[in-house]
């Protein structure tokens, strides 16, 4: 912090200066007199130095005494301000210029366009082209052929990714028959892809199955879908698993790294996702895949339904609002370091988080929430539900869906399982006919 200082003279003799940020104390005895150099952290005036004439040693020693007690107000003092100006201090509201194209519709309404020209600002925002189609098509299998139910692959990307197949004994039949689960954030680093898959294919059971106990009523996720006769593909977002684990402060790190070189977490976990669905359309007998995601998984979900062609529905819970509710202090995005998964550089002074979503029009979409949710409380979560439901009806697709479920916090319980299920199973070849009426998919 800038050095304030100010500068009293008394008979030339008294110069007293302030700081911000030092913390000592100390006197120093020299042939032009006595220094009294008194520094406290966190205080206003912080630093006081008297420079006196030796016949003034017994003045010096009195404000000695009585400046040791100044740094416990000081401290009580600042306390109190930077808690009122917290918010200011973290959310800032900068000045800027208005972007130079509009990612908002034109009075005409043509939603179509509108679409298009925000679509290209997401795939720019995310710093990374799509993953290229040789590279995805290069995959490779790591694990024996012998395993028939759990196949590991790699695809060769910007940094290599280990792709998961819970394959189920026969694969269904009908217009979605794939899945690609996007696991959470919840701070635990220790499991990604694992807080799906049955305790008994991890190397840390006891944390899978006390994960699926608190977050899905203890049951496993991936072995529910599979059981249905959906492929089921999955992945650890970077940090998280094998891909880690990370410690919860180390996000900050490993967000900066990818900064450094032109990239962003948020935009590299897109791109992931994005391939690992092009990895899952090229499976044999898939016909339509939805993305299934839970927390911040849910926010993938919607996500890649808007970037990725591969994908043709989408299920998020417990994860969709409006910018506005999630800036404020305390809540998703001004509350630890997750906001690095989501926040694309530049993008939301044009887009709100419901336009993006809509950029998944006319593709089938259901939000499953909790009415107990106190991260995504559910009056904000319908308001910018309405945000979306207009951009569909710009479209002129049918709405997406909206589950609040009474009792229910911030978890994907049994009940919401069912929904989620019984939506997959009710979905038709002629739901997912690209493009719909008035959309640019």
């Amino acid at each position: 912090m800038a050095k304030a200082e100010s500068v009293y003279r008394w008979q030339n003799l008294l110069v007293i200066e302030s700081s911000f940020w030092q913390a000592q104390l100390y006197l120093s005895f020299d042939n032009a007199g006595i220094m009294l150099h008194h520094k406290l952290r966190s205080c206003d005036l912080s630093v006081s130095r008297f420079i006196f004439l030796p016949r003034q040693y017994g003045l010096m020693l009195l404000i000695a005494v009585l400046s040791a007690f100044a740094p416990v107000q000081a401290n009580s003092t600042v306390k109190a301000d930077v808690t009122s100006s917290s918010a200011a201090l973290l959310a800032p509201e900068l000045r800027l210029a208005a972007p130079s194209v509009s990612a908002f519709p034109p009075a005409t309404g043509n939603f179509a366009l509108w679409q298009q020209q925000a679509k290209n600002l997401l795939h720019h925002a995310l710093l990374l082209p799509p993953a290229d189609p040789v590279l995805i098509a290069a995959a490779t299998r790591l694990n024996p052929a012998s395993i028939t139910n759990l196949e590991q692959w790699r695809l060769p990307l910007w940094q290599p990714l280990d792709l998961y197949l819970y394959k189920p004994a026969k694969l269904r039949q009908g217009a979605i028959n794939a899945v690609i689960l996007l696991h959470d954030h919840g701070a635990e680093f220790r499991i990604g892809k694992d807080k799906w898959l049955p305790p008994a294919l991890s190397d840390q059971p006891q944390l899978v199955s006390q994960w699926q106990q608190k977050y899905f009523d203890g049951m496993t996720i991936a072995e529910l879908l599979r059981a249905q006769g959906y492929l089921v593909l999955l992945a650890d977002a970077p940090g998280f698993g094998a891909r880690g684990p990370i410690q919860y402060a180390e996000q900050q790190q490993l967000a900066a790294n990818l900064q450094a070189q032109g990239a962003s977490l948020a935009g590299l976990m897109a791109r992931e996702d994005e391939a690992a669905a092009a990895f899952l359309a090229r499976q044999p007998g898939v016909t339509g895949i939805a993305a299934v995601g839970f927390s911040m998984g849910g926010f993938r979900a919607w996500q890649l339904a808007a970037i990725s062609a591969d994908v043709n529905a989408a299920v998020s819970v417990g994860w969709f609002n409006s910018l506005k509710f999630l800036r404020e202090p305390g809540n998703n995005f001004s509350r630890g370091q997750t906001a690095f998964y989501m926040i694309h550089p530049g993008l939301y002074r044009q887009m709100d988080l419901p336009d993006i979503a809509a950029l998944a029009a006319p593709k089938p979409l259901l939000l499953l929430h909790g009415e107990q949710d106190p991260l995504m409380p559910p009056a904000e979560v319908n308001e910018a539900f309405q945000q979306l439901k207009n951009r569909y009806q710009q479209c002129g697709a049918p709405a997406p869906e909206l589950v609040i479920a009474k009792g229910q916090g911030h978890r994907f319980g049994d009940g919401l399982q069912q929904e989620m299920l019984h939506w997959l199973a009710q979905l038709q070849l002629a739901d997912l006919q690209l493009p719909g009426a008035g959309c640019s998919n």
